[in-house]
């Protein structure tokens, strides 16, 4: 699945420093209709949460104060609507974010990184993409033929899980978009037995 807009749309579309921050730069009504992922063989639809950003590398002090925040930054009335250890997730002004503005505060040193946040069609749990995705490969394709797999796509292994009887890489892509992108595109291709986002879920305490 690519995550596309339409042709009216498109001119409003930017990819920033490798990083695609759909959710508080542009209106969820200008994009497709259709988010998905795949859990195992099971197509998986998605909702995006239009006003919401989980940024990757927050910091907070002891008091919960932010100590660090690009966002806030970018748009002074972002609010975060919670923490999770190194995870913020913001609430922002929609329409108070420029692209341009995004882009001078970001710099290629930065450790900070964002992504769209969604929830699964009729779920509640909010769901963010950190980077990297999980991988299965047919048990045929061993560690070194998974390398070259990857490498003819531009793809690099971070690591081979250990699941005995089981085929399973961490793969290196970028936080957000790009990465559910990479995920369904290897979907269904000859050799591999599944490919998912490594998503990073939101726990609250009952």
């Amino acid at each position: 699945m690519q995550i596309l807009l339409n042709k009216k749309s498109q001119s409003n579309l930017y990819i920033l420093a490798g990083i695609f921050i759909v959710s508080f730069l542009i209106p969820a009504s200008l994009f497709c209709e259709s988010f998905y992922y795949y859990e195992g063989n099971q197509r998986v639809s998605l909702e995006l949460e239009p006003n919401l950003v989980a940024e990757f590398g927050f910091q907070a002090d002891g008091q919960g104060r932010t100590v660090r925040s690009t966002v806030q930054k970018v748009d002074t009335g972002a609010r975060l609507q919670s923490s999770h250890g190194s995870v913020g997730v913001w609430k922002t002004e929609s329409g108070k974010i420029e692209p341009s503005s995004l882009s001078k505060s970001l710099s290629p040193s930065q450790s900070n990184q964002f992504s769209p946040v969604f929830k699964q069609t009729k779920g509640i749990t909010l769901m963010a993409l950190p980077g990297n995705i999980i991988v299965e490969l047919d048990a045929s394709l061993d560690q070194k033929k998974a390398e070259v797999f990857f490498g003819q796509r531009g793809l690099r292994i971070v690591r081979k899980l250990d699941m005995v009887g089981r085929n399973f890489y961490e793969v290196e892509t970028p936080a957000g978009a790009e990465s559910l992108n990479i995920a369904n595109s290897l979907y269904g291709q000859t050799g591999v037995i599944s490919s998912m986002p490594n998503w990073w879920r939101e726990v609250t305490a009952k």
